[in-house]
């Protein structure tokens, strides 16, 4: 179990390596819920059924909810980055608008800048005596142009940094950063903060 100094040294990592913001929280303010999880399906992801880090591939949001309550804190942490993510399309959500905020938002990196932190983090835990310490992202899993794909048979190619997503264990990122006291807009002409979470023993 982490001393209240070994956590607070946690979210000065945090922040020295580049997070906007960190904050150490009890699990209990971590909201799974199956929903979050139907909506990798309806509508459909790209990433679903193929990528390795992302659903069926991950672990029943049941079986995670359990997990998660073994747990006693985690460091919740968000990038900020610089984009507009109000709605300008006047029309329904497409497929054609969905692929060209995709493409704004990867060309931002923010998500790579989270997955490289998260991955950090998780290390510093653990050398900090939090052995089963796990990190999960925010969105899909990017360290490969494209991943091998479940249906591939070929193994992962970063194994010891991958990480799903908080959106793929079920996380409901919106009510835990709200319970968390930290910023989250759906759509907002502030700046976009990626969320990732670090669950420690």
């Amino acid at each position: 179990m982490p001393t209240r100094k070994e956590l607070e040294q946690l979210v000065h990592d945090a922040k020295r390596l580049g997070a906007t913001d960190a904050k150490i929280i009890g699990t209990a303010k971590i909201v799974v819920d199956e929903r979050v999880r139907l909506k990798c399906e309806i509508p459909r992801c790209s990433n679903f059924d193929s990528h390795l880090m992302c659903p069926p591939m991950t672990l029943p949001v049941s079986e995670f909810r359990k997990i998660v309550r073994r747990y006693r804190y985690a460091l919740i942490v968000q990038i900020e980055a610089h984009h507009d993510s109000s709605d300008k399309s006047g029309s329904g959500l497409t497929l054609e608008l969905c692929n060209r905020l995709e493409r704004e938002l990867r060309s931002t990196e923010p998500e790579k800048a989270l997955h490289r932190l998260i991955n950090k983090l998780e290390a510093a835990a653990f050398k900090r005596g939090c052995y089963l310490a796990l990190g999960l992202i925010g969105g899909e899993c990017l360290l490969c142009p494209e991943c091998v794909g479940r249906h591939s048979g070929e193994p992962c190619k970063h194994p010891f940094e991958a990480r799903p997503s908080m959106e793929a264990m079920g996380i409901d990122v919106y009510r835990t950063c709200r319970n968390a006291g930290l910023p989250m807009a759906l759509s907002s002409k502030q700046k976009v903060r990626w969320t990732g979470l670090v669950l420690l023993a």
